[in-house]
């Protein structure tokens, strides 16, 4: 017997649903702002969040996306894969650039990252030189 997704996955339920079978949110935007205002850190990660809050990861950075379009949060990117998020406040979206807040020295601060670097867009590439150069050496 085949089981359905609905069987399969029971997280992915009806009872998250709308009509239209839509998924429908079960944290408010207002909880998520609250969790992010409740932090004891100025900014958080998603990871913070997940630990708040009773929804993934995913879930979390989609609706944290969701908030940045709609000017309610904004983000940095501190390194690697590490992005870290705030509540904005209308007067803060008033006063900011595009980008955020580049002259918070929040953001001074040294990160572990090298810098800027391709290696991420060039991973293969550099995989395959550093293959090609141990085959040579053991020759």
């Amino acid at each position: 017997m085949v089981k359905t997704i609905a069987e399969q996955y029971p997280s992915m339920s009806d009872a998250n649903r709308d009509d239209g079978g839509k998924y429908t949110a079960t944290v408010s935007d207002e909880e998520i702002l609250a969790a992010i205002d409740q932090a004891s850190a100025p900014v958080v990660t998603a990871a913070d969040l997940e630990e708040a809050l009773p929804i993934g990861r995913r879930a979390i950075r989609e609706r944290l996306l969701d908030l940045r379009e709609q000017g309610r949060v904004d983000r940095k990117k501190v390194g690697g894969r590490a992005v870290v998020w705030w509540h904005v406040s209308r007067e803060d979206a008033d006063s900011s650039d595009e980008e955020g807040f580049e002259d918070d020295p929040l953001f001074d601060l040294p990160t572990f990252s090298g810098g800027a670097s391709d290696v991420s867009s060039n991973v293969d590439e550099y995989v395959a030189e550093a293959i090609a150069g141990k085959a040579k050496q053991e020759k």
